[in-house]
């Protein structure tokens, strides 16, 4: 019995003197080449690093500490080590232009705090590899910008998060998505996938029903939209397709249920503002962005602009 008391007592000041630990800073020395700024929450930031073993030993002098971010900026790095996460909380992971070779030198164990990566102009050499991704169980928010995605496909459904919320993907010179993609992803809220090559869509990509509220495909080739494409979407709100090759957004792409759709953006689009168009017009969400190219009476006319009254429909 008073083992078991003293080994309650125990833990019960450990986890005290854990909780106490981790926040704020370590030791400025302990944690060179990198610096930390605490302001309730706690910052750390590395730059120009040349190799991973500093990284190493600064985790290793971070433990039983909490960083809300982790910024890696304007270094050149063949991996980032495993065991950084091992008895360090990281909860946002930020590479800034960066060179890295493969993100980690091997798979991690499994990650419960990490919640957020962003990879913005740090070019990955050996490409996104989507099975070092799975150890994040926690992943809320994934970012990356300028690497070479051009299909996305089984292997991302296999081994991404399923409980990401928010996947933002530019200038990754995607070309397709494949056919159920995303459909186990039902906490997406946003999918963002612009600048890139993609020229069609289906609406089996998606989850059915899908609850997000945010779709952006900017900066493609996409020319048509398909029946159904937006059905079973009841909290969509901001859908933008600005630079692609479309002339229309047809009504039967949604289910009739877009009333809750509040931003609709489909600027540097040739869009033929026929009576295919005049339903848009009709309901018109608080914001419409576009440019008329057809019909000539309606040329350089903004989508804002058009009343139901503009258009001769039997």
């Amino acid at each position: 019995m008073k083992t078991a008391v003293f080994l309650c007592v125990l833990v019960a000041v450990f986890h005290t003197t854990f909780s106490q630990s981790e926040k704020g800073c370590p030791d400025a020395e302990d944690i060179k080449p990198c610096f930390c700024v605490y302001t309730g929450l706690t910052f750390l930031h590395c730059q120009n690093l040349s190799d991973a073993e500093p990284l190493r030993s600064v985790f290793k002098n971070s433990e039983r500490f909490r960083y809300n971010e982790v910024h890696i900026d304007g270094s050149t790095l063949q991996y980032l080590p495993h065991e950084m996460f091992d008895k360090v909380e990281v909860q946002g992971l930020y590479l800034k232009d960066t060179t890295i070779t493969q993100l980690f030198d091997q798979t991690p164990e499994p990650v419960e705090a990490l919640q957020k990566l962003y990879i913005d102009r740090t070019r990955v050499l050996r490409g996104i590899i989507w099975g070092i991704l799975e150890p994040l169980k926690n992943l809320r928010i994934l970012t990356i910008y300028y690497n070479s995605i051009k299909t996305i496909g089984s292997d991302f459904s296999q081994y991404a998060p399923k409980n990401l919320e928010q996947l933002t993907l530019y200038d990754t010179e995607t070309k397709s998505i494949k056919p159920g993609v995303f459909a186990n992803f039902t906490k997406l809220d946003k999918i963002a996938i612009d600048h890139g090559k993609i020229t069609t869509l289906t609406r089996d990509i998606f989850p059915t029903p899908w609850n997000g509220r945010f779709l952006y495909l900017n900066e493609h080739k996409i020319s048509e939209i398909p029946k159904d494409l937006f059905s079973q979407m009841p909290n969509l709100q901001t859908l933008s397709f600005r630079t692609n090759q479309l002339s229309t957004l047809p009504e039967n792409a949604f289910d009739g249920n877009f009333g809750g759709l509040k931003y609709l953006i489909l600027d540097d689009n040739p869009l033929k503002c026929d009576c295919l168009m005049k339903w848009m017009i009709v309901w018109k969400p608080e914001v419409i962005q576009g440019t008329c190219e057809k019909p000539k009476d309606k040329q350089g006319k903004q989508l804002k602009d058009l009343e139901p009254g503009d258009f001769n429909c039997r």
